[in-house]
Parts: structure tokens; C-alpha cells; sequence
């Protein structure tokens, strides 16, 4: 069965952040808490966790993880926030019209583009990021308060930079067959959408979902 996973990233005015955060919230804290094991799991060795695939493209054969990567797709890829689309795309329509070219929205058919930021970064860098695995309502002064943090963890060397960019192909498109430029969209956007987000005083909404 395919399904497009986008990773929405937006800025958003304080109130319409205060306004989606009851209902968002508990639901990112959850998955926060339900997942803490395999979090733990993850952190202590993301060096077992890769894909080992046995498809290929052409004849049509079907991918298999191993044990380490099944247990990382599943604290990766839940898409907790699913049920409240209609909420997200209330809230997205609340985005003043000079902030909606700031927003990031990259995509993957059969996979989750957080996911594979965070398979690419690793644990140590992708904890600096704020929310749980691309979730997350935040007002002006928690995205203000968090951009050194985002800055750091996106803050990549010359020889660091490719290796964490294979990484995240490798599980966009090995994982969930998708596009490998979306690689480049995370990587090189999240930092000047802070940076703008912190310029226009917006709070920022961040939702792992399927669109229906």
C-alpha cells in the first residue's frame, strides 16, 4: 500500500500556536513517553541501525530491515498526529501570506522525511532539534530560545556534511523510496526557516503526517 509521508515545518503566529497546542501537545508527549525505550535503544548504538535491502527497483522485489532498523523505524515513523489533520490544516491556513514561502514540506512516498533526518544526523545532533521526531508547537520565544541549538545541530563540516547527507538518502529512498533531493531541503532549510521564524517573531508547527 502507498502513502506520502510529509514532515510539514512552519511558522506560525503565537496564537495560532497557543490555539493548536492542547490539542497537539499531549499527543507529541506521548509518543514521547511510549517510545522512551527504543529511544534509549537507538542512542546506544545508531551504528546498527542502516538499511539492508533485498529489492530491487526494477524487478519489483520487496525491501527487509533488520532488527535494529525495524526497532528505529518504529520510534521514527508512528505519525502520531495523523488523526488531527483537519486541526493542522486549519491551523497552516492561519499562516499570514508573507510567511508561507518560509515553510518547509518535504515529502516521501512509502517513508518519513524526519526519519531520515534523523537517521542522518544521529542522536547526538538530532536531540538538539525541539519536539519528537518532526512534531512539535512552539511560540516565538520557544523558537527563539531554541535556534542555537538547530544552528547546532545542523552546523555540519566539510567531511561530516556528505556523510550525514548519505545517510539521509539512504533512508529516504532504500526506507521509503523517495526522492533523494528532499535530502537537501532538510539540511539546508531548517536553519534559514529558523532564522527567518526568529526575525518574524512566529512560533513554528512541526507535523510528521499522511495527508488524506
Amino acid at each position: 500500500m502507498s502513502f506520502l509521508g510529509m514532515w510539514v515545518l512552519a511558522p506560525v503566529p503565537d496564537e495560532v500556536a497557543a490555539a493548536i497546542a492542547p490539542v497537539l501537545g499531549p499527543t507529541i508527549e506521548q509518543q514521547r513517553t511510549r517510545t522512551q525505550e527504543l529511544w534509549r535503544r537507538w542512542n546506544a548504538a545508531p551504528e546498527r541501525v542502516g538499511v539492508r535491502t533485498l529489492r530491487c527497483a526494477a524487478q519489483g522485489a520487496q525491501m527487509d530491515l533488520d532488527a535494529d532498523s525495524e526497532a528505529f523505524q518504529e520510534l521514527s515513523a508512528a505519525c502520531p498526529l495523523d488523526e488531527y489533520s483537519e486541526e493542522i490544516y486549519a491551523a497552516l491556513d492561519r499562516i499570514p501570506t508573507h510567511w508561507r514561502h518560509l515553510a518547509l514540506a518535504p515529502g516521501c512516498r512509502k517513508g518519513f522525511p524526519a526519519a531520515a533526518l534523523a537517521h542522518g544526523l544521529g542522536p547526538r545532533r538530532f536531540a538538539l532539534l525541539p519536539g519528537w521526531f518532526g512534531d512539535m508547537v512552539l511560540t516565538s520565544q520557544q523558537v527563539r530560545s531554541a535556534l542555537p541549538d538547530v544552528v547546532a545541530a545542523l552546523n555540519l563540516g566539510e567531511e561530516e556534511h556528505p556523510v550525514v547527507e548519505q545517510r539521509v538518502v539512504e533512508w529516504l529512498c532504500d526506507s521509503g523510496d523517495g526522492d533523494a533531493r528532499e535530502a537537501a531541503v532538510m539540511l539546508e532549510g531548517i536553519v534559514p526557516l529558523w532564522r527567518a521564524a526568529v526575525d518574524e517573531q512566529a512560533g513554528m508547527l512541526g507535523c510528521m503526517f499522511i495527508p488524506g
